[in-house]
């Protein structure tokens, strides 16, 4: 099975080496996590109408907007076994053959009951892909290129929204929002063949990759990583559960954000769906070069790359407790609105990086399973703390949520930062 990983050679080297890592497994991995979460969140640009049609109150939309995330967390931990198990390659096929599936099964609900059902379904179904992801990382790219690596999934988050609010916009003008499910459904079946036919769990096992790349690749795929260890020994380790904890407050604003922004904004605009769905893009749109300019900054710095996610946490909540007093000014609001989102995401892939550092190397896809599955509980709770602040259903009224959630989520990023910085010393003489 793909699970056992072969000896690497000695530190191989070379001018020029082929960049199939990057041409195919790169692709398919932006582009699985691109139709993946197209279909987790275009639910919030679907929200107006179905609080309409539904007769939902805040909480209750909250519940709704929830429910993939109440499945989502229960896969993260059992999806890094299974990717060890099974081979990361074929836990992705047929997690992403089981998001399409439900993904075009939301179109075709007729009850509140069984949307929430099949959105749950929907997130067990996608709770085991970034485990997956995050063992074909650290398998396919060496420790120099990972951060690119990791940002180039994490690129995903903002421009999936960015691309998905104004066609699915679109298409809920056209028909409507249960058509968008299942339009928006088809090509992730699409990727399941995809990644069938052309991904690999490892280099070791793929023919396509050259024997230059490959040498090159596992020569140098376990310089600054953590050593092995038995995943017993990460679930005693305050630090990771610090991170777990710290990515929940970080998720919490992430989500209560931009679950509830459409909403939010045909509140303040009184526009149609298709304004409300271009005006949604637009912060999303910002925080994706916010993203690509913070995370080549944060290249080139001289000092330490933790400040490229700590002081945009801390900006991102100030900026959305403002946004309030903002509420009566549409374009003072939507100032706010993308400064918040650029703050959100700008850092997430060097958090990221920085994050799967400091794990075993044999325990990648269990570790980043169990940060998974204690920060997106802030998916699962985010939504919901937003619905339940928001007085009289104004949703701007909950947004301090948000805010709040990003400052402590800032704070307890730099206290972990400087715990690890301490630790580290004492860690490799133990070694």
């Amino acid at each position: 099975m793909d699970a056992s990983v072969p000896e690497d050679p000695p530190h191989v080297t070379t001018d020029y080496v082929p960049r199939s890592r990057w041409l195919r497994m790169g692709t398919l991995i932006f582009l699985a996590y691109l139709g993946c979460y197209v279909d987790r969140s275009n639910i919030s640009v679907a929200a107006p109408d179905m609080v309409r049609d539904f007769g939902m109150s805040g909480v209750v939309t909250g519940f709704l907007l929830a429910a993939f995330f109440w499945g989502y967390v229960v896969m993260q931990i059992p999806g890094g076994w299974l990717a060890n198990r099974f081979g990361p390659k074929w836990v992705i096929v047929t997690s992403l053959s089981i998001v399409g599936v439900t993904g075009i099964a939301s179109g075709l609900a007729t009850t509140y009951d069984h949307i929430v059902a099949i959105r749950f379904i929907m997130g067990v179904a996608e709770g085991v892909i970034w485990p997956s992801f995050a063992t074909i990382i650290m398998r396919w790219f060496p420790s120099t290129e990972r951060s690119r690596a990791v940002n180039l999934a994490q690129y995903v988050l903002p421009l999936s929204s960015a691309l998905m609010a104004p066609i699915a916009g679109a298409l809920i003008h056209l028909s409507d929002w249960r058509m968008m499910f299942v339009v928006q459904g088809i090509p992730v079946l699409i990727l399941a063949l995809a990644w069938a036919w052309f991904g690999s769990s490892a280099p070791e096992y793929d023919r396509r990759v050259s024997k230059d790349e490959k040498d090159m690749i596992l020569a140098n795929r376990d310089v600054e990583t953590g050593d092995a260890a038995p995943f017993s020994s990460v679930l005693r380790r305050p630090l990771i559960l610090g991170l777990g904890a710290a990515y929940f407050l970080w998720l919490t604003g992430l989500y209560g954000f931009g679950l509830w922004l459409p909403v939010l904004i045909k509140q303040l605009s009184a526009a149609g769906i298709g304004n409300v769905s271009v005006l949604t893009a637009i912060p999303f749109a910002f925080a994706a070069l916010g993203l690509y300019f913070n995370t080549r900054w944060s290249g080139r710095a001289g000092h330490a790359r933790q400040w490229h996610f700590i002081v945009p946490l801390l900006i991102g909540g100030i900026a959305i407790l403002l946004e309030p007093a903002a509420s009566g000014n549409l374009l003072a609001s939507m100032a706010m609105l993308v400064i918040t989102g650029i703050c959100l995401y700008s850092g997430i892939g060097i958090w990221w990086s920085w994050t799967l550092s400091l794990v075993p190397r044999n325990q990648i896809g269990s570790s980043a399973g169990l940060v998974n599955f204690i920060g997106n509980w802030g998916g699962a709770v985010g939504p919901i703390l937003v619905g339940w602040a928001a007085r009289g259903g104004a949703a701007s009224s909950g947004l301090y949520v948000v805010g709040y959630a990003l400052l402590a989520s800032a704070a307890l990023n730099a206290a972990l930062w400087l715990a690890s910085a301490r630790n580290r010393p004492a860690m490799a003489a133990r070694t």
